[in-house]
């Protein structure tokens, strides 16, 4: 049973700026690319931060998006010091995230979207090692999921064969991403084995097992 992993809807080279990169020149490919952030690497490929557009928003407010106590005094308090440093920065050190939420290859899609959703960003840069090879992106999860009804029951029908249940036991019927298993297996356990196993398959939203049962004993 095929789980959708990282490498399956990476975008893959990255584009990626380094640290010593002008802020202006940062943006001007985010504009060009139409990508809204960029991997940071070091001179060797190795991740050392990622900036976004974020990022890059205070230099744009100017002064006005600064707490008033970071431009009206010599002494900034420690928790306005990182804004201040993202205004008043030149080159993509000065303004990068420095902890970058990042994945692997083989990482299940859906564990990169649980990343996004409890991480709240919008991109994850796929690492082998701390090298950069590819970058997962809302858009490519969201259009991984979003998977045509009868391609789904194809996938369930699938993984059906891979639990080795009987040829027919089972009808599948797939609507809107919602999965309808009708049929007799052949206890209970098998029954909950094979609506959990449908249910963690990529695209599928909901399963309804109502009419799935055990066989009768006797």
């Amino acid at each position: 049973m095929r789980r959708l992993r990282a490498r399956d809807v990476m975008t893959s080279p990255v584009v990626t700026v380094r640290p010593d990169t002008p802020v202006v020149e940062a943006a001007r490919i985010m504009a060009r690319r139409r990508i809204s952030g960029l991997p940071v690497v070091d001179e060797e490929g190795r991740l050392v931060g990622i900036v976004t557009e974020a990022d890059l928003l205070l230099k744009e407010a100017g002064p006005g998006g600064l707490p008033l106590l970071a431009v009206h005094t010599d002494n900034p308090p420690p928790e306005v010091q990182p804004l201040l440093r993202r205004y008043e920065g030149r080159v993509v050190a000065d303004v990068m995230t420095r902890e970058v939420v990042t994945a692997q290859e083989d990482t299940p899609l859906h564990q990169v979207a649980a990343l996004m959703a409890r991480k709240n960003v919008n991109r994850v840069p796929v690492v082998r090692g701390r090298q950069v090879v590819g970058i997962v992106s809302r858009n490519d999860v969201l259009k991984a999921f979003l998977v045509d009804d009868e391609e789904l029951a194809g996938r369930v029908r699938e993984a059906l064969r891979e639990l080795e249940v009987p040829e027919g036991a089972v009808q599948v019927e797939v609507r809107d991403g919602v999965v309808r298993l009708r049929g007799q297996l052949s206890s209970p356990a098998e029954a909950r084995l094979v609506s959990l196993c449908v249910r963690g398959l990529d695209g599928v939203v909901g399963v309804d097992t109502t009419e799935l049962a055990p066989q009768p004993e006797g």
